[in-house]
């Protein structure tokens, strides 16, 4: 039976391509930057090298949750997609059981397909990015090389966290006697969630101003912490201050399109920060990559010394990191766009057959989207301002290239949202039409 499945689905183009898509698309870009980190950790053994593996430690640590988060709308996006077939196989009297194996085996089928074609993009991509130059010299394509065992254990962690994302998917699906159906329960944002997070914050700064820091090793975990812990309470307090800011929304709402809007935000807030949570990560990068432009524009060097060298190294890797992030972002977008309109099918298939027309459910999505966008940037802005204070000053964060940096990454951000409304409204109009 897995087989025929197995079958069944990869001879459908439309069920497997995009899923596929991003699957590859994660893992090239997930073992480029891994590589990339790699060569830095092996530099020779001089003092700069550890301020290079620093940097790489921080590009690692921002560009891994829109990473995730695009390996997880892959993983949505299928999901949605093989309702329907699932549904036929339970009603000619498959098991709950074979349903189960049958996704799971889809899954990692899909997943596998992905990771080889990212495997084969990395490889591709190589001579490319190799010719870029850092502490003096191109990195090279022996440079970004994993080599054979560390290439495979990559890609091994990464089919391991697509069947994660899978199972968090099997846990929405609901195998019953009739058929199978997505539970349709929302959510529950928790208020202790974001304490948890501000807490943590907290913790991190207070060890970070207080407690003396000596030794490579303790640096390193440092600098993660004080970077990762940060990201992770923007992704546990978004979607409990999106759901504070939709529920006064819908209070005030002064048309039927933005009452609509603001109730499908506030049905579920994680789904919608789901969608544009990618952008807080890279307005997060972007607020650190405007100080640090900042910082370098305000610094005198010499033309051609060693300092100017590693500065002009960081800007490069800034650019380049918040280039991965939006790219990332804007793929995450898309799909995520993509999911959650075949996720609410009835509900706009059902306000299409009570006269709302097509452009209205377009422009209802926009407003969904865009307020709970402004929410996300607030947060995020926020957030990376009190990490960035400690380190550079409000000097530093107010100079007129940091300001403009920061505002240029989240106009980028805002049209990145924008179009990825726009790329999915062929996908309303088919929703609309087979309802």
């Amino acid at each position: 039976m897995i087989r025929l499945f197995l079958g069944r689905l990869f001879a459908d183009r439309t069920v497997w391509a995009l899923p596929v898509a991003g699957f590859a698309l994660t893992s090239g870009i997930g073992l480029m930057v891994f590589g990339g980190a790699m060569y830095f950790y092996t530099l020779p053994d001089t003092e700069d090298r550890m301020l290079y593996s620093v940097y790489a430690t921080a590009a690692l640590i921002l560009l891994v949750i829109p990473m995730l988060a695009l390996m997880g709308s892959a993983a949505r996006l299928l999901a949605h997609r093989r309702d329907e077939r699932l549904a036929g196989l339970r009603l000619l009297g498959a098991s709950s059981g074979q349903l189960r194996r049958l996704v799971l085996a889809e899954s990692a089928a899909l997943a596998v397909a992905g990771i080889l074609t990212g495997a084969f993009l990395y490889v591709a991509l190589m001579p490319l990015v190799g010719r870029l130059p850092f502490a003096g010299a191109p990195m090279g394509v022996s440079g970004l090389w994993l080599g054979v065992g560390l290439l495979a254990a990559a890609c091994g962690v990464l089919l391991v966290f697509a069947m994660a994302a899978a199972f968090v998917g099997l846990r929405r699906v609901e195998v019953t006697p009739l058929g199978v159906r997505t539970r349709q329960a929302p959510q529950r944002v928790k208020w202790m969630r974001a304490v948890i997070a501000v807490a943590a914050v907290v913790v991190v700064f207070v060890l970070h101003t207080m407690v003396p820091i000596r030794g490579e090793l303790v640096i390193m975990v440092v600098a993660f912490a004080f970077l990762a812990v940060p990201l992770l309470a923007v992704q546990l307090i978004g979607p409990w201050v999106l759901k504070l800011i939709t529920a006064r929304q819908t209070r005030r709402a002064g048309t039927a399109e933005r009452l609509i809007a603001a109730r499908n935000v506030l049905d579920s807030p994680q789904r919608m920060w789901r969608q544009v949570g990618g952008v807080a990560v890279a307005a997060f990068i972007g607020v650190i990559a405007g100080c640090g432009v900042g910082l370098i524009s305000l610094a005198e060097f010499e033309q051609g010394s060693e300092e100017a060298m590693i500065f002009a190294d960081v800007a490069r890797g800034v650019w380049l990191t918040l280039f991965i992030a939006f790219l990332l972002t804007a793929c995450s977008v898309g799909l995520n766009q993509t999911a959650q309109i075949l996720d609410q099918r009835d509900l706009y298939s059902g306000l299409a057959k009570t006269g709302v027309t097509l452009t209205q459910l377009n422009r209802i999505r926009s407003l969904a989207v865009m307020r709970a966008l402004a929410a996300v940037l607030v947060v995020a802005v926020l957030a990376a301002c009190i990490v960035a204070m400690p380190i550079v000053g409000w000097a530093i964060l107010t100079t007129p290239v940091s300001v403009l940096t920061i505002a240029a990454v989240l106009m980028a951000g805002v049209l990145l949202i924008y179009f990825g409304t726009l790329v999915t409204r062929l996908t309303m109009r088919a929703v609309v039409e087979a309802g």
